[in-house]
């Protein structure tokens, strides 16, 4: 009989206890710890959060949403890095 490897799950990541600084995600079943980002990477972040909110009221198209988190299945659950 195979057993398939142990594979996280968002039901997982909930069971972890919250350490500040640190953030916490699920990729393809894995479980992957890291750093918050830096106060500059904040600092960008706000700034593209600022004009994006303007244009998106002055518009009327479109949200913005500082830190969205994504869960794709139950073994990927994740908030991206993509800003700073």
């Amino acid at each position: 009989m195979v057993t398939s490897p142990f594979r996280f799950t968002t039901k997982d990541l909930e069971e972890v206890p919250d350490k500040p600084g640190f953030r916490y995600e699920i990729i393809d079943g894995e479980l992957y710890v890291s750093k918050q980002p830096t106060a500059g990477h904040q600092i960008v972040c706000s700034g593209i959060d600022w004009s994006l909110g303007g244009w998106s009221r002055d518009s009327g198209l479109g949200i913005v949403m500082f830190a969205p988190g994504l869960i794709f299945a139950e073994d990927n659950d994740l908030a991206p890095t993509w800003c700073g």
